[in-house]
């Protein structure tokens, strides 16, 4: 392999590749801030809550409560090793526009995400364009982590998930948002904690305003036992305008996320540390797991399964940055994700984004992974699909995971 000090060669050119590119002009970064500011401050305010019309005790679901929680928002203290991505000088709209989007009940965009897969590998960038293509983007990610903290005494995420989802009568779409901390810690005397907060729901757009108007302006929606078609919603739940109050306690159960493939069943540190950091090996260890725990799958089918859990891997779980680093690498060596260049994530931060499509239920599904190339880091994934509403209209629902840390930090929970 062709190296330079000590790296490939194709990782250097794919760095200086992403960090070469021109930045956006004055004039896209002062449009862009005003969009985002229009936009956050149309959220319509939820309606105040009325007596004798508060649910009773019990009936808010176990996916709304798992999403509620306490939300410190303080500043890492000097010397701290997590990874922040922080409202100031990250994003398009500064402090400001950040608060009030981390607020917000809306997504930052009304635009659907638009794929177009390529059949033969990474998809170039458009003939013509200076902007990279998704492979140089996967290997300088690939290389930019290798400068991450490499441990400390917790591992630390904090998120904001959010949801676009149809009303129940399909008339408006409608948005939510939540926020969770996570801390865990391997060392003895410790205890792994959670932290999170609802803040609550609105109609997603002006048009979903005025329709939710036209309703009657509900502060509360409860779903069928089908939500088929509306949007990432638990059946029967109970979805709340209004913020929920702060919550917290110990975290009980690792990693474990039931729709992943190693977070599945990795819930201990020990069976972490037997993954291999090396690409090669890594690809091999992770084509055995994925046979032993869905079957057989081959071509394209084990592609997007190696996709989804080297997702899993620089996302959801405290490894090394050359695990990492080797989950990017076989990233690149996959088809199927095209270049959109640099886009606003939904927490209104400028990253390098990657779109790819997914088939779930036997629904075709637009994905996007926005990765920060400073740190190689994620700062967002986004899901979008088609929905119709019920006078006949075109809509988008989706949902997304914006990370506002991800790292190791020696600093203690404060709850």
């Amino acid at each position: 392999m062709d190296e330079r000090n000590g790296h490939p060669a194709d990782e250097l050119d794919a760095v200086r590749a992403v960090f070469s590119r021109p930045g956006p002009s004055p004039e896209a970064v002062a449009a862009g801030r005003d969009r985002l500011l229009a936009e956050a401050a149309a959220v319509p305010t939820a309606p105040p809550e009325r007596p004798g019309r508060r649910p009773a005790a019990g009936t808010r679901t176990r996916e709304d409560a798992v999403a509620s929680g306490r939300w410190p928002g303080r500043r890492d203290p000097a010397g701290s090793r997590v990874r922040r991505w922080a409202p100031a000088g990250r994003g398009l709209a500064g402090v400001a526009a950040a608060a009030a989007l981390a607020l917000a009940m809306t997504l930052p965009s009304d635009a659907p995400i638009r794929l177009a897969p390529d059949q033969a590998g990474t998809a170039p960038a458009t003939p013509g364009s200076d902007r990279p293509d998704a492979r140089q983007i996967l290997l300088a990610a690939a290389s930019a982590t290798a400068g991450e903290p490499a441990g400390g005494a917790y591992w630390r995420t904090r998120v904001v998930t959010g949801q676009r989802i149809l009303s129940p009568d399909r008339r408006y779409v409608i948005a939510r948002r939540s926020t969770r901390e996570t801390w865990l810690t391997r060392q003895d005397g410790r205890q792994d904690r959670w932290a999170g907060r609802y803040l609550g729901a609105g109609p997603a757009t002006p048009r979903d305003e005025a329709a939710w108007r036209a309703a009657g302006s509900p502060g509360t929606w409860r779903y069928p036992a089908d939500v088929t078609g509306l949007g990432r919603v638990t059946p029967e739940a109970l979805v709340e305008a209004a913020p929920g109050e702060p919550r917290s306690g110990p975290h009980r159960v690792g990693w474990r996320d039931a729709d992943g493939i190693l977070t599945k069943q990795l819930t201990g540190w020990k069976a972490l540390g037997t993954i291999p950091d090396d690409p090669a090996r890594l690809r091999a260890y992770l084509v055995a797991r994925i046979a032993r725990e869905n079957g057989a799958y081959v071509g394209r089918e084990m592609e997007a399964e190696l996709r989804k859990t080297c997702l899993e891997i620089i996302s959801r779980l405290p490894v090394s940055p050359e695990l990492r680093a080797a989950a990017y690498r076989i990233l690149a060596s996959l088809p199927g994700m095209t270049a959109e260049g640099q886009v606003t994530d939904p927490l209104g931060r400028t990253g390098q984004a990657l779109t790819y499509q997914v088939v779930e239920d036997g629904r075709l599904s637009d994905r996007r992974l926005v990765i920060d190339p400073a740190s190689g880091l994620p700062l967002a994934e986004e899901t979008s699909s088609a929905a119709t509403l019920a006078g006949g209209q075109d809509t988008q629902v989706g949902s997304f995971v914006a990370f506002e840390a991800i790292g190791w930090t020696d600093e203690e929970p404060m709850h």
